[in-house]
This record gives structure tokens, sequence and C-alpha cells, in this order.
């Protein structure tokens, strides 16, 4: 059998498992960041930046950032790196500098493998880490080793993170982690013709208060939630409404054929709910989202929330569950947060099976009757959806500081 016809609760395991005994078997020749000698020279930014990935997307943001901010580096893509990673030999282009890998642990390990050792060892090496419960799994401990500094996206991911170290007996480990926020950019505000004829390019109604619901089938159901916000629409509505309407928009639906037969029943009997599975570019999803009235999220974690974050710098009010990584930037203030019950993870088809005998490792169930109540008040009220329209682009804004302040970081030392 392929190992991509397995389900996710082995596959996972398997790879990552596999992986790791490679890299803990090969990194006799590697040295690990505390014992480098570097030595100063060329930027190289790596990541899935040429993907229609979110982990892709972020990756180019960053890219986008260190562009704005003056830096100039060569881009590397690491996808080829998959293909290498068993024999190695790579070589790793420039010399010395500084190795940004926006990239997870395990694809992390990937580039380390693919790689040869002598063509990264005296580099200053950053890695760009997410995770979307309160302890990251400790397999990330080994790839710490040998990042000079671990950035993440969130406060929630630098605790998860900073746990498990912590759990480890590694807290010399924490002091490497720094939290960047995705650089969301603040696109220019659309004015209402504009808007009404970008909104029927994609099929909305000017006379209808549009919502969206994003999720992508890769990234846990049971996580994103779409079920909730489609309960929660017709808690809101128990009658079809006649002056809005719920937009799932889907990524990879073909990967989940019960999904998309379960989605299919919901709208046979909806008509004020649509489904809207077409990948878009990263231009076209701007547009896309800035389109809509408001944005509906009623997940159980987010790392960061960058969908959310999207919305809201393009003017975009959200409704969204009042915990995990989205709070670094929403508040009650700038967004309608939904109160939530703490309940233990239960993902045992999907990416995070194996935690729910952990206590420690919780994750929010949003309370679906306060996300009917602030969904109606969305529909009706346009002065309040204005309001906070403004307040979200001022929140996006001010996450840019730390990507403003980069020129005082150490690995400039290393340019």
């Amino acid at each position: 059998m392929s190992l991509r016809r397995l389900p996710l609760r082995i596959r996972l395991p398997l790879i990552h498992g596999a992986l790791e005994r490679l890299a803990r078997w090969r990194s006799r020749s590697w040295i690990r960041a505390g014992d480098a000698s570097l030595k100063p020279g060329d930027f190289i930014v790596s990541g899935f930046l040429n993907e229609n990935l979110g982990i892709g997307r972020a990756g180019r943001l960053s890219a986008a950032a260190l562009k704005a901010a003056g830096y100039t580096f060569t881009e590397h893509d690491l996808r080829p790196a998959f293909k290498r990673f068993v024999q190695g030999g790579t070589t790793l282009p420039g010399q010395g500098g500084v190795w940004y890998i926006h990239a997870n642990p395990a694809e992390a390990l990937v580039a380390f493998l693919a790689h040869d050792p002598k063509s990264w060892a005296d580099r200053y090496r950053i890695g760009f880490w997410a995770w979307e419960t309160p302890k990251a799994p400790k397999s990330w401990v080994f790839a710490a080793n040998y990042l000079h500094e671990i950035w993440v996206p969130s406060r929630f991911v630098h605790d998860a993170v900073a746990r498990t170290f912590a759990n480890a007996g590694r807290n010399d480990l924490i002091p490497r982690l720094r939290v960047m926020p995705h650089p969301v950019p603040l696109p220019a505000p659309h004015g209402h013709a504009e808007i009404n004829a970008i909104r029927q390019t994609f099929g909305l109604q000017p006379e209808l208060c549009e919502v969206l619901s994003l999720f992508d089938v890769k990234s846990s159901n049971v996580r994103k939630n779409p079920w909730g916000s489609i309960d929660a629409w017709t808690r809101a509505f128990p009658i079809p409404a006649e002056t809005a309407r719920l937009t799932l928009k889907v990524s990879d639906l073909n990967m989940d054929r019960a999904t998309e037969q379960r989605l299919n029943a919901v709208l046979s009997e909806r008509a004020d709910i649509q489904l809207i599975s077409e990948a878009l570019n990263d231009a076209d999803m701007d547009t896309f989202i800035a389109s809509f009235d408001a944005v509906l999220s009623l997940h159980r974690s987010e790392g960061f929330g960058l969908p959310l974050a999207e919305a809201m710098a393009a003017g975009v009010p959200v409704i969204a569950t009042g915990w995990s990584g989205n709070i670094d930037f929403m508040t009650r203030d700038n967004a309608w947060l939904v109160p939530v019950a703490m309940i233990r993870i239960d993902d045992r088809e999907g990416p995070y099976t194996g935690l729910e005998n952990d206590p420690e490792q919780i994750w929010a169930e949003p309370d679906l009757d306060a996300a009917a109540a602030s969904i109606r008040e969305v529909v009706e009220t346009r002065a309040t959806r204005r309001h906070m329209s403004e307040a979200g682009r001022r929140a996006i804004a001010a996450l840019h500081a730390p990507w403003q302040a980069l020129a005082a970081l150490p690995f400039n030392q290393w340019l």
C-alpha cells in the first residue's frame, strides 16, 4: 500500500519517526547552534515559497517583510530537499551568513539532511515554527539544538514550545524563542463601487450581508470546526436568511470525500449557505476575502490565525473563537470574540492524534449560541461593522512593529 493511502493518524507518526531517527544518526556530523563557529556572509531564505499552502503564504509574507526592511537575500525552495534528504550532499547557496528556514521542525530536518552539513555549519540559523495546541511535540527539542533562534507567530506558540522545552529539562533553549507575528500587509481600502464589482466576480450579492468561513481539510476538521460555523449560522437563522448568506471556502476538498458529502447534505437544505472549493492564488485570495462583509471562524485552536488577520487588514470584521493565537491581535474592541469552554483534544483521525490522553493538551469549544448572537449582530448592524473594520486594521498595523525593528536583532552581525 502507498504511504499516502494510510490514515493520517498512522502516516504522520511513521514519517516523523523515521525522519527523526535518520536525523539523529546523521547528526554525528552536525554542529549544534551553540557550538558553531560563525562567519559573515550571504542571507538565504528557505521555505515553500512557490506553493499554495498556508506555510507557503506565511513564508512569502516573511520574505516580503525582509525585503521591505532593506535586506537582500537568495530565495531557496525547500521542496527539492524532499527528493534528496536520504542521500544528502546538496550544497546550500552562498557561504556563511544567515540561513532562515520558514518551516516546522520536521521540514527543517529535511533541509538539514538534504544539504551537506559543511555548507551550513558556519551560518547563523533561524527557524520559523508554528503549532496549534498548548504543548508542542517533544520531538521538536532535537531540531532546536541546531537553530540559533526560533521565531514563532504568537505568544500562544511561544508558550507551547517553551512548555515542551521545559518538560524536557531544556530551559536553555527557551531564550532562543522570539515572537514575530506574521507581517500581514494592509491593502488600500476599496471604494464602494469597486467592492461591488469584485463581489460580482465571485458571485456575491450586493444586497446580502455576505459572511465567509474558511477551512482546509488538511488542517484538521476537528480543529478548524466548520461544523460549528454551520451550526451557529443555523441557530442564528433557523429559517434560511433572506438578507444574509454564509460562504464556505474549502481547500483540498477532493482529499476528503466524507466531508464533501456532509457539506453537500447541508447545502441541499439551506439556500443561504454556499460552497466554494476553487483554488485561489495569493492575490485572488486577498481580493476574495476583502469582498465579504464579515469572516466567521469557530476554530478550536489557531497558532496565529493568518486568514483572520488578513481579513482584519482588509477591513473585514471577524467573529472568532476567543482563545489561542488569534487573541494576540483580536480583542472585544476590534472583533466579536466568542466565549469558550476548554475541552480535552480528541482528533483521532487527524494530525493531532495521540494527544487525547495528555491532560495538558486542551483546546476550546466555542459557545455556539453566543456565536449565533454575534452573527445576528453582524448582519443587522452596519455601523458596528464599520467600527470593527477600522479597529481591526489598526490592530494588524501594530503587528508590524517587530519587523520594523529587524536591524536590532543578533542575526545582522553575520550579514
